[in-house]
């Protein structure tokens, strides 16, 4: 059995590919020449109720450092206010990691 191929392809049909957010990228002062994605960076705290008080932690992959010690890729976190329902994703600092949390 082989797999159908669409051989009549016609661009009326096909969708222009624009990103949800444009992306800006900065290349580090270091001089390292990589491109990173400028974005919001920080602590998780919800912007409408101003605290982290009622913060609940949805996922948290943490950051990526090479061999040399220099931070690859920042750490991620997802989480939802439980006080007013606001979902919020956004890099955190090298520096956060959730309470209680430790690499076994």
């Amino acid at each position: 059995m082989t797999t159908a191929k669409n051989t009549q392809f016609h661009t009326a049909h096909a969708r222009p590919l624009n990103s949800a957010r444009p992306l800006t990228t900065r290349y580090s002062s270091l001089g390292s020449g990589i491109a990173v994605e400028s974005e919001y960076v920080g602590k998780p705290t919800c912007e409408k109720c101003g605290t982290d008080e009622f913060i609940y932690l949805e996922s948290y992959v943490p950051p990526v450092f090479r061999r040399d010690g220099a931070v690859r890729t920042l750490g991620e976190v997802a989480y939802t206010c439980t006080r007013c329902e606001d979902f919020s994703a956004h890099s955190v600092p090298a520096s956060w990691t959730p309470p209680g949390w430790y690499l076994g």
